[in-house]
């Protein structure tokens, strides 16, 4: 069987099994059937078996498409699609599939892309959705093969036939603007409550402690957190705790977790997953060409498909490369596999494997009949990519593109010549110069670099805090001492030691003595301080008896976690938290990052204050000690951190203004708002991001939103340069 590229491995076009373990993604469950949606982010924010789960309930039927980063080019991208056809219905796709080709091999990219979508509106049972993953790479080509979907294919699907697009990077928002909507990562992140539940379902018995980590470390991410609990729920949870404080963000975690998960592997499992990393699907009959074992293995990797076949999940595929999982088959597996694929007409991924193994007379035959197959389906793009690509890996194979040297160099073979008069022509019938071929999605880089933790002497243990996209020159070694006791004070009391949460507090009084304790824990509390903070009403007999007994409860709370681990001491007439204990606190660290950030102010270090204000919104998890609102003591403080978070929010949103970060800017200007609906420079500043972004509706939207809420809060009109702003905006200025 002569090797092709018309055709596609039978796992491009299969649906994951639904996965009903992830109980809630409340951003998927609600996506509204608009015609076009992108789901664009980093891998780990996307867990495609949840995915596959919510369209599977909401469609009668599902098109289900992995595109690869050939597909950048519009001729093999209509091959993908129609190979998508072929499966509904492969005799009645012949005619289609030879209609599409023939405009595609003149150019006439519009006509081919309308064709196929009429046809697939006519073949589909309505309500259905062409799912397309790995939309990123239609990004990669000139002119980019997603405007040529949008504004050809999309038009002709109607209403029958949604498109839903899953892109492993990140998109500007308005990229598919007017025709469909873009949810990125901010959309895409699971709440601490979806998160609990997640564990719960995949990983139970993990301390809140754990689970706090967890979320901080992915910034809520879907995919990663689904990656993280499964491997939990194989390793011991011990294995699983130790991976925590190494770890400065989810592909770190992942990458650790990875590394343990390995250490079990065996060979046939290695094998398996090197293979599955190449083309991103498996088959137990790849699996018996190499004479590796089919037998099912516990691995969280694996997300499986319909006909015994089997996907590597996009969370695990950089922390598995990373943990060097993908490494382990040797050239001549590496052929037995080319072989394998080439049999099943996908030559072009044969080919790939063939010069990975160095087998330059295979690669060579292969690339003849691809070469071929290209220029017959139109792919001319590809086709110069491809005789680049040769020329660049076999020197005989440059030397023959320079004419004068083909007489005189008679030995050259003849498909190398072939080879780079078809990739020549290529160049002429397209008007674009030969494309570098882009790398493997599993080894580029984000658009934004990977999160990453700072660390500061002034904070030992900032592997608690929530991860932040920095600079690599900003990265900082992580401290890997995990703290004795780690307590929550923003937001609902949270309280650990050694990772074993305090559930039941005995004494409402014991604990509210433990929450001042901690606040003022570098200093020892004299008795008669806390006996007038706590029962100022009574007979000092009385409040000294009410102290003893909440210290009572307290003790017997902090037991069940610490065991006889002393924590409350009472010495010279005061108590104290012990000063050796290793304690982390939210609040010192919310003010450690702000003080950071307002020194790099000072100093004008735009980027390292901006990562230092997102730090210490992300710990502003609530208000301080929101389960004890009537605590005398704490109102001054709960005000004060208030107003901090505010301030940050505030300075965050400036800075990411004038950085451009307008999507940035519009998130802390929203979280800002929803602290302080009549905060008129917060309005005004999410003016000016929707106007910049075009999105001039908004802009206006948001004047009125502004107006209402200030009549209605403070009775009073906005400020003369807001209502100036909005006339400008009205007037299509520039802002």
């Amino acid at each position: 069987m002569g090797s092709s590229c018309s055709e596609r491995l039978a796992g491009t076009y299969l649906v994951p099994h639904p996965w009903l373990t992830m109980p809630s993604w409340p951003t998927v469950e609600r996506i509204a059937r608009v015609g076009l949606t992108a789901l664009a982010a980093p891998p780990q924010f996307l867990a495609l078996g949840k995915v596959a789960t919510v369209v599977q309930e909401r469609y009668a039927q599902v098109l289900w498409v992995r595109l690869q980063t050939g597909d950048a080019d519009p001729g093999a991208l209509l091959v993908t699609l129609l190979g998508a056809a072929a499966r509904m219905d492969e005799e009645a796709s012949q005619g289609i599939a030879a209609d599409v080709n023939r405009h595609a091999r003149h150019g006439e990219w519009q006509v081919g892309y309308q064709l196929l979508a009429d046809w697939l509106v006519a073949a589909t049972i309505p309500p259905a959705v062409l799912v397309v993953e790995g939309a990123e790479h239609l990004e990669a080509g000139s002119p980019a093969s997603l405007d040529m979907l949008v504004s050809a294919f999309l038009p002709h699907l109607q209403v029958g036939l949604d498109l839903l697009l899953i892109s492993f990077a990140e998109w500007d928002p308005r990229r598919l603007d007017p025709h469909g909507q873009v949810l990125g990562p901010s959309h895409l992140q699971l709440d601490r409550g979806a998160a609990t539940l997640l564990a719960e379902a995949l990983a139970p018995g993990l301390s809140a402690a754990i689970l706090d980590q967890s979320f901080a470390l992915t910034h809520g991410a879907a995919g990663a957190l689904e990656a993280a609990f499964s491997a939990g729920a194989i390793l011991e949870p011990e294995l699983f705790r130790s991976a925590m404080p190494r770890a400065g963000n989810a592909q770190d975690l992942l990458s650790a977790l990875g590394r343990r998960l390995l250490g079990r592997a065996d060979r046939h499992s290695l094998i398996s997953l090197a293979g599955a990393s190449r083309l991103g699907v498996w088959h137990p009959a790849m699996a018996s060409a190499l004479g590796v074992s089919t037998l099912h293995r516990n691995e969280p990797w694996w997300l499986d498909l319909t006909d015994g076949w089997q996907q590597l999940s996009p969370a695990w595929r950089a922390p598995l490369l990373s943990a060097g999982g993908t490494r382990d088959i040797d050239p001549a597996s590496l052929t037995i596999l080319a072989d394998y694929i080439s049999s099943q007409g996908a030559g072009d991924r044969a080919l790939e494997l063939f010069i990975e193994a160095k087998e330059v007379d295979r690669a060579a035959d292969t690339a003849v009949d691809v070469a071929c197959n290209l220029a017959s389906t139109g792919s001319w793009v590809t086709l110069a990519r491809l005789g680049q690509t040769l020329a660049r890996d076999y020197p005989a194979a440059g030397r023959s593109a320079e004419p004068r040297h083909i007489a005189k160099h008679a030995a050259v073979p003849w498909w190398r010549r072939r080879l780079v008069r078809l990739a020549g022509q290529s160049s002429a019938w397209t008007g674009h110069s030969p494309q570098r071929r882009a790398a493997p999605v599993t080894e580029t880089r984000d658009a934004r670099p990977p999160p990453a933790v700072t660390a500061s002497p002034a904070l030992p243990d900032a592997h608690w805090l929530e991860p932040l996209p920095q600079p690599e020159e900003m990265r900082m070694t992580v401290r890997t001492v995990t703290p004795d006791i780690t307590a929550h004070l923003l937001g609902e009391l949270r309280v650990a030691f050694h990772d074993h949460p305090i559930e039941i507090w005995s004494s409402g009084r014991g604990r509210a003595v433990f929450e001042y304790l901690l606040v003022n824990r570098h200093s020892k509390v004299r008795r008669d301080r806390l006996m007038s903070m706590f029962w100022p009403d009574v007979s000092s007999d009385a409040a000294r008896n009410s102290l003893n007994v909440a210290i009572h409860g307290l003790r017997q709370s902090l037991r069940a976690a610490v065991g006889d681990t002393a924590v409350v001491i009472h010495q010279e007439q005061a108590y104290f938290i012990d000063p050796t204990l290793n304690i982390w606190v939210d609040v010192e660290a919310f003010e450690e990052q702000l003080k950071a950030a307002h020194q790099h102010l000072a100093s004008t270090e735009l980027v390292k204050a901006e990562a230092a204000f997102e730090a210490a919104t992300w710990l502003y998890q609530g208000e301080f000690l929101a389960d004890d609102p009537y605590e005398q003591w704490a109102m001054v403080v709960r005000e004060h951190l208030r107003l901090c978070y505010l301030d940050a929010l505030d300075r965050l949103g400036a800075l990411r203004l004038d950085s451009a970060d307008y999507a940035g800017c519009v998130a802390a200007c929203l979280k800002l708002l929803a602290c302080d609906s009549c905060r008129e420079d917060a309005h005004c500043r999410l003016m000016r991001c929707y106007s910049r972004q075009g999105q001039v509706q908004l802009a206006l939207r948001q004047y009125h939103s502004c107006a209402v809420a200030l009549r209605t809060e403070l009775e009073v009109d906005p400020a003369p340069a807001t209502i100036e702003l909005f006339n400008r905006i009205r007037g299509r200025e520039n802002i």
